[in-house]
Parts: C-alpha cells; structure tokens; sequence
C-alpha cells in the first residue's frame, strides 16, 4: 500500500460538466467558480458559451448565462465584482440582451451583463486583432494584457498592452517593440512590476527566453537576468517553440513556471522551474513532470505554501539540474501533482487515479481541494467532463480506475483482441482485486481477472461493447491502520466494435486498347477489395479474351469484358460476405490482311479520259470495305471502283483499309494495269450551200412581216 491518500473527484459537477474543455477557472470575491473555455453546454443546459459560474454551494449559477462566439481563456475579477474575459472571441450575447462586438476581450457585469462602460474600440479596428491570453487587474484599475495580437484599437502593439481602466488603450504604457514571440500568461508582482511568460525569444530588442519582466511604464526590468549575465547560456526557459504556460508568485516573491520546456538558463528543468527575484533559476528546486505542464497554482496546507501543477504528464518526481539525473523517487501522478515548499514531491497527494485526457487549469483551495480543468471525460474512472473538483477519498470507501478507452472504436480487422487504452485495471484504489464481466456478450467477452477484451467469437459482429469493473468489500492498511472496506461503486466503459460484415471491390477502368497481336497483358490497374481480401478475375466475353490469375489473352478483336470478384472470407475476427461483382472493358484490336488479285485485263487500251472498272475487286479479312486510289494520277484517277484513264502508261491501284474499333489499319496493296489512251474522235461541222441560205433569208423575212402585220 502506498502511504498516501487518494485524490478523486467529489461530487461537483457530476452532471454532464462542461461538453468541451474548460480553460481557465477563478474564484470571485463571493467564493464563486467562474470557468471559461471552449464549452457550449455546463452541467448539460445549453446558453454557457465560453464562460459560466457555480455557485458557493456548487450549484450552476443559472442567472449567470453568458455567450460567446469562440472559447475564453483568460478571466480576472476586479474588485468590484465586474469580470474582465480574454480569448479569441469576437462576440459576447448574454441570455435575453443584445450582441456586442469586442474582439478578444469584454468586461461583465457582476450579472453576466456586458458593461457598457469598457470602452469599445474606435470605428474602423477591433479591440484586440488576435486573442487575448493573460490578464491582470492593478490596483489603479488599470488592466495589462498579453496573448497573440499585434494591434489594439487599431494602434501597433505586440502582443503586450495595458488598458486605462475604461478600457481605452493605454498609451503611457510603452512596450516599445513588445514580443516577438506569443505570450501565455501575466502577473503583477506586490511591487507592481509585471511578469510575462510564453513562446518568445526577444522582448523589446533584448535576448529573453520564455520569461520576462516589465517595469511598471512598461520598459523590460534589466535587472531581471535568468542567465545572470553568463556568457553562452540560454537566457531564459528554452525548447524550440514550447512556450512557458502559466506562472505563480510564491508569498516569497520567488517565481513558479509550468511549460513544455526541458531547460532553463542552461540548467535541466523539466517542465517547470522556480526563479529567484531576479531571475535566476532557484537552485534548491529541482521538482520534474515528465511531459508537458500547462498550469501551476499555490496551496496553503498546513500552514505551508505547497505547488500544485496539472498538464498532461504521468510522472513526477525530482532531477539533478546539472545532470538531468533522477533524484529520490518517481511516483505515478496522472496529470496533476502537488510538490511541497521545498520541491519534493507531496507523497500524500496521490493522483494515480486521474484524468484521462490533458488539463489545461488547476485552481486549489485552502480546504486541501483541488479544481481541474481541461479536456478529460472521466476521472479515476468516474464520469467527468471539462471539470472536476479532487477530494481525499475516505480510505473505508475504493474506487475504480476504469477509464474510458481511447480511441472509443475499436476495428476488428485488428483482430479479436481488442485494445484497450489505458488498460483495465487489476486492483482498485484501496489494492483490493477487481473483477470485470460483460453486459455485452453477443459482442465481446471479458477476462475477469486482467479486464482482457476479445470480440465475439467466432466473428466479431457490429455492436456496443460495455464493459463492467466491480471490486468487493475487503481491508485496507495506511500507516499502520487497518480500515474496512466498503464495495467500490460498479464502474461501466463501453467501446464501439466495428465489424463490417459487407465489402466493396474498387476495378479502375482499365488501359485501353490493346492489340491482339501483342499478345498476353496483365490486368492494370488491378482491382482491389475493402476487406483487404484478394480479388480474383474472370472473363465474361470468353470468345474475344480469357483471364488467367491476372493475365488476359486477347483472341480477336472486340470488347473484352473481366469481371472482378471477392467470394468473402476472413481477415482477423471479421468474416466478410461476397462482394458484389465489378466489370471492367478493354477493346482488343485485330490485325487484318488485303487480298488483292491481279486485274483480269492486265492491259487496257481505251479512249483518254474513259473509264473501266477494277476486277477482280479486293477484300479485307475483318470483311469492312475496302477503299482505292491512285498511285500515280498523272496516268489515271480511281472514283470507287471505276478507274479513269488519263494518258498511256502504268495506271497503279491501291487497295486500303483503315481499320475500326477492333481492327487495325491494313497493309496497302497495289496492282498495275497497262494502259494506253488512245485520241478521241472529232465530228465534222456541216457547211450551208448558196441556195440554202437563199431560202433561210426569205423564210426570216416572211416571219418578220407578219409579226408587224399582227402588232397593227
């Protein structure tokens, strides 16, 4: 047994949570939750966009009813109970009043109404061009801002800026050329000074790495030097682009960090790091979450000021700075863990039971409690999502640490044994065996004993796959106290079997035409099947192709139709049906020949520019007509079958066939024929005789008087 007490979710918000991931959580000055993320629906009542609150008593804050259109990551409460929001919104609606247009930041009534009095930004800009990550109220009520945007109120300023108190930009406020890297997070040190964190390098000309500190006009502190001056060293928090996430300021003055970086001036800090007033990393804290942290919050327990740190990580303990070598020992912390004053781990703090998914918010409370936020939906395999609230477990009570699987749906073509992730586990929280079976068990089966799944068997089928986890009533033993043990509440996760018992076959059009005097060719592109099952291929045209595995021999010209088939079969626990059949066509061409005899009358002596007419006539073997013409058209000119002859000499004839769809063109053939033209015949033109132009002359005159005796 682990000497430690357990942390897991008490009953807050153990209706439905948020639907999406909360980002930021903060208390008000009446004891008050409020969230913001990236939700659209709380404790499952719809109207929660980006922001809501719970009351002192946990109970949603139903007169509280805010939306935005996009997510809220930052919330700071001023001392008159208005709330300040920052995140990448550009709209905020409360329920039953009127849109206001504020881009990446607003201020709210105590009521959830938007305060006419934070001044909108001039016409023509938006208040802020990008969003708004980090926000910290001044005790003049000025308010500072960091986050992604280069502009407020249409007025160049990089990603730092501060606001006079009715929201107009601050122009005394002089950050020069600001960051040139995004920025997390802000807190304003009890001097006033200003604190920074992010993904930057240089903040106003100065080499400065992950974090920084601004004076209270706004110039960088020079005096804040995380390397100290050493030459070579990183001057700051450093690993590629991972920014530092989120800072606390201990009672001490002293700086916390929490970050998805591996170093800080060139020291070994893993994920997280303390800073001297001036910078410098605190050499006595050496406290290691071995994956990325996102948030870092402070908790008086005990009269000591312990650190609490929530990301997504699975091990905390210490390193050697210099070494990067493990110090004490590592425990399981799933995404949360509290360290004491000193950078030890806190052992009693036992989050090995956590969130099953990244926390972007942790918010203690002095009464040992501790907020998450973020993207889970169950921990310590109780149903929780977006936000939770961990308690010490009453050591006579046990939970399960059954979470949801991850991905939900699992393919059973990966087989019968279905994974699982995280694993089912094999004892609860007070050590105590658990058992599994299944409600499913049309769907799947169950080991008792480990929570191994297998699909359906002997197929896998469609379905839901719920899974049960009990553990009985029994004994635990903390610090030398033996408690009795009361049955852990039955946990129940449920994964979705995918078993498609039909498959599809994909045949592309094939490459076309081919020619059948080249032979055999392969089916290309081939065809393939959904289930990954082999596809076979037959021919549907057997007299003009056949196949053969996926070779096809052409035999004549015409379509050659193949057919894709897949009969079924088995690929790991899923038994698929037939497939329905697919065609594909390919045009086969055939070569073809021109027979062409020699002409009857090899000579021909005939009139110039009289025809005869080509006999014998050619044939193709495909049977299509075939076509001539003349070779040489000084002798003779081809009309159809009719030749004509032009001037004595050899008249040659070509035979030609073009070829179709399923021939190719012939070979030209050609036969001669001897010709020789002979001259044509001219008629005489008869001549008139002395007396026949006599009586002509007299009949042309008889005419001529009588049409004038007629015309009078």
């Amino acid at each position: 047994m682990a000497n430690a007490a357990m942390y897991v979710p008490d009953n807050f918000a153990d209706n439905g949570g948020t639907n999406l991931e909360t980002m930021v959580m903060v208390k008000d000055g009446s004891g008050r939750l409020v969230i913001g993320g990236l939700f659209n629906t709380v404790e499952g009542q719809t109207g929660y966009q980006g922001v809501a609150r719970f009351n002192a008593d946990d109970s949603l804050d139903t007169t509280f009813k805010v939306a935005t259109d996009e997510f809220v990551k930052a919330i700071a409460i001023q001392t008159d109970g208005k709330i300040l929001i920052g995140g990448q919104f550009h709209y905020v609606t409360p329920a039953g009043g009127a849109t206001t247009t504020s881009w990446g930041i607003a201020r709210l009534n105590a009521d959830g109404t938007v305060d006419a009095g934070f001044t909108p930004a001039p016409a023509g800009t938006v208040k802020s061009n990008h969003n708004v990550r980090g926000i910290a109220v001044q005790s003049d009520g000025k308010i500072v801002i960091g986050g992604y945007f280069t502009l407020i109120d249409g007025v160049a300023r990089n990603r730092i800026a501060r606001l006079n108190a009715d929201g107009t930009l601050d122009t005394t406020f002089n950050v020069g050329t600001g960051s040139n890297g995004n920025i997390e997070d802000v807190k304003l040190q009890s001097d006033g000074k200003i604190l920074i964190s992010g993904s930057f390098t240089n903040i106003q000309g100065t080499d400065i790495r992950g974090v920084a500190r601004l004076n209270t006009d706004g110039s960088l502190d020079t005096t804040f030097v995380p390397n100290g001056g050493a030459t070579g060293v990183a001057n700051g928090a450093w690993d590629g682009s991972f920014p530092v996430y989120q800072l606390a300021v201990q009672n001490d003055g002293k700086i916390l960090y929490a970050s998805g970086t591996h170093t800080y001036a060139g020291k070994y800090h893993w994920r997280m790091a303390r800073l001297n007033t001036d910078g410098t990393p605190d050499a006595n804290f050496n406290s290691f979450v071995n994956w990325w942290a996102s948030s870092i919050a402070l908790q008086n327990v005990g009269g000591e000021q312990k650190i609490v740190v929530g990301g997504d990580f699975g091990v905390a303990g210490q390193r050697n700075v210099d070494t990067n070598a493990v110090e004490g020992t590592d425990a399981q912390r799933i995404r949360v863990a509290r360290f004491n004053a000193d950078g030890t781990l806190d052992t009693t703090f036992d989050t090995s039971n956590s969130a099953n998914s990244w926390l972007w918010s942790v918010l203690p409370n002095d009464d040992g409690t501790v907020y998450i936020g973020g993207k889970f939906t169950s921990v310590a395999g109780m149903a929780r999502r977006g936000i939770a609230r961990l308690d010490e477990l009453d050591p006579t009570t046990q939970v399960i640490n059954f979470q949801a699987p991850d991905p939900a749906v699992y393919s059973a073509l990966n087989g019968s044994a279905v994974t699982w992730n995280p694993a089912p586990p094999t004892t609860s929280s007070a050590n105590l065996p658990v058992t599994y079976s299944s409600l499913t068990p049309t769907v799947c089966t169950v080991n008792s004993t480990t929570g191994a799944v297998s699909t359906a068997v002997p197929t896998a089928v469609t379905g839901l796959c719920t899974i049960q986890a009990d553990a009985a009533a029994g004994q635990q033993t903390i610090n030398s106290i033996t408690y009795d043990v009361a049955a852990a509440p039955p946990v129940q996760q449920s994964i979705q079997i995918d078993a498609p018992p039909d498959q599809s076959i994909i045949f592309p059009a094939q490459t076309s035409p081919k020619n059948v005097a080249d032979g055999a060719f392969n089916v290309n592109p081939v065809a393939t099947a959904s289930s990954g099952l082999a596809v076979n291929y037959s021919s549907l045209t057997p007299t003009v192709c056949t196949v053969l595995g996926e070779t096809v021999t052409p035999l004549t010209g015409g379509v050659c139709t193949i057919a894709a088939n897949q009969p079924g079969g088995s690929v790991g626990a899923v038994a698929f049906n037939a497939a329905a059949q697919v065609t594909q066509s390919i045009t086969l061409q055939s070569g073809q020949t021109i027979d062409f005899p020699a002409q009857t009358s090899g000579t021909q002596t005939i009139v110039t520019g009289s025809s005869f007419a080509i006999a014998p006539t050619a044939t193709a073997t495909s049977n299509l007509p075939v076509t001539y013409s003349s070779l040489t058209p000084a002798v003779c000119t081809v009309t159809g079958t009719s030749v004509q002859v032009l001037s004595s000499g050899t008249c040659t004839i070509a035979a030609d066939q073009a070829g179709d769809t399923y021939f190719t063109p012939a070979t030209q053939m050609s036969q001669s024929v001897q010709v020789t033209a002979l001259p044509r015949t001219v008629a005489a033109v008869p001549t008139l005789e002395t007396w026949a132009l006599g009586l002509l002359a007299t009949l042309l005159g008889v005419l001529g008087f009588r049409r004038r005796g007629s015309a009078q």
